[in-house]
């Protein structure tokens, strides 16, 4: 997860968090717009979060390739023990 995604999920966290003690203390009517901000900054975090998946899965597949073959390139080779 992204540094905007987090903001995002955190706001909409906070204000579902202000929202409900907000409806405590007045009417559903009068706390309503706290809720809206609630849901458009969670719908934000899911517009955000669809196009960064949407730009990862563009990728070409043989930079994926090379990249993969770079990560195995590193790992220390394991050989299966012999079996008698």
């Amino acid at each position: 997860m992204k540094l905007p995604e987090i903001l995002l999920l955190a706001a909409a966290a906070g204000f579902l968090t202000i929202w409900i003690a907000e409806f405590q203390r007045t009417t559903f009517a009068e706390s309503y717009w706290l809720l809206m901000l609630c849901l458009a900054f969670l719908l934000a975090f899911q517009f955000v979060r669809n196009k960064r998946l949407e730009r990862e899965k563009t990728i070409s597949p043989t930079i994926k390739q090379m990249v993969n073959d770079r990560k195995k390139a590193t790992e220390p080779s394991k050989k299966p023990a012999r079996k008698k």
